[in-house]
């Protein structure tokens, strides 16, 4: 039941963050995270140093891809907007980091898919913002490819993280898992 809340969250999240960018959509992404600790994680403060872990590497990930001109994001203006980019954005992986432990924990016992499928899906969510008008992609088929890399990398070192905190602090129940 968990994954199912969680996969509905993260669903919902994305969707608000694609159709309404800007403000809204990042206190609608803050509630999701807050909703996620109070009642679906069952080590909520294992799961909030993992959220801001990933936050802030997907963060700068799109960063990246947006100092480099893969990303650009219309109407996003202000005093730090050039070379950032938007707190919609940084909190749509904070909702994604919720996923990773949730309703896709099941990947990483799966090489193949674990990575294999994140630079498809990723690059897929962003293609599909663009058109929705959320984002912009430059360079064509190249941006896209830029941003299947960097989901192909940051992919499974979220994993790789997820597991690690799991080993320092204290061990789940089989069935509670995060």
């Amino acid at each position: 039941m968990r994954s199912l809340a969680n996969f509905i969250l993260f669903q919902l999240g994305w969707c608000v963050a694609v159709l309404y960018p800007g403000t809204l959509a990042a206190l609608v992404l803050l509630g999701i995270v807050a909703v996620h600790l109070l009642l679906i994680s069952a080590f909520p403060l294992r799961e909030l140093r993992f959220i801001i872990m990933v936050t802030v590497l997907g963060s700068v990930l799109d960063v990246v891809h947006r100092t480099s001109g893969v990303l650009d994001f219309p109407g996003y203006v202000g005093a730090y907007s050039e070379g950032m980019i938007p707190l919609w954005l940084v909190m749509l992986w904070a909702v994604f980091a919720t996923a990773v432990n949730h309703c896709l924990y099941w990947m990483r016992n799966y090489r193949v898919i674990l990575f294999g499928l994140p630079p498809f899906a990723g690059a897929f969510a962003y293609y599909t913002a663009e058109q929705f008008g959320a984002i912009e992609i430059g360079h064509g088929l190249l941006g896209i490819l830029a941003i299947a890399i960097g989901w192909g990398l940051v992919y499974p070192l979220m994993v790789r993280i997820s597991i690690w905190l799991e080993s320092i602090e204290e061990a789940p129940l089989a069935e509670q898992r995060w």
